[in-house]
């Protein structure tokens, strides 16, 4: 390796937070505090303390979000831009699957196959 290059896993994690920062910017996102972190992190060693691990995931999953009937009312509360928003995600990763099977099949429509298989 020469002294000028860099190995491709760093240059790729460069490359990934830097598309991850703009990703942010560009949603108008924001980390969670790091209070956030540290009760998270602090019910789990204390869950591990005790003896028991489950227990520090099972408060989740007792909330009303986690029934159907939470899950339905969410649902019912959706406003017209997070509707917007996600209807431009879904357009976004669906635009990057094709162009990655584009480039993956080398073609940009249809698989190579033996043609006479079809009939």
């Amino acid at each position: 390796m020469h002294l000028g290059q860099i190995p491709p896993t760093v240059y790729y994690a460069r490359v990934g937070l830097e598309l991850s920062k703009l990703v942010f910017r560009g949603q108008k996102m924001n980390p969670p505090p790091v209070a956030t972190f540290q009760s998270y992190f602090q019910r789990i060693v204390n869950s591990i303390r005790s003896g028991n691990p489950r227990s520090a995931f099972t408060s989740a999953s007792t909330s009303n979000a986690a029934t159907p009937s939470g899950m339905l009312e969410q649902l019912r509360n959706i406003s017209t831009s997070q509707m917007i928003t996600g209807g431009v995600i879904f357009a976004e990763v669906l635009g990057f699957f094709t162009v990655g099977e584009m480039i993956g099949r080398m073609k940009l429509v249809g698989y190579r196959g033996d043609t006479g298989a079809h009939h």
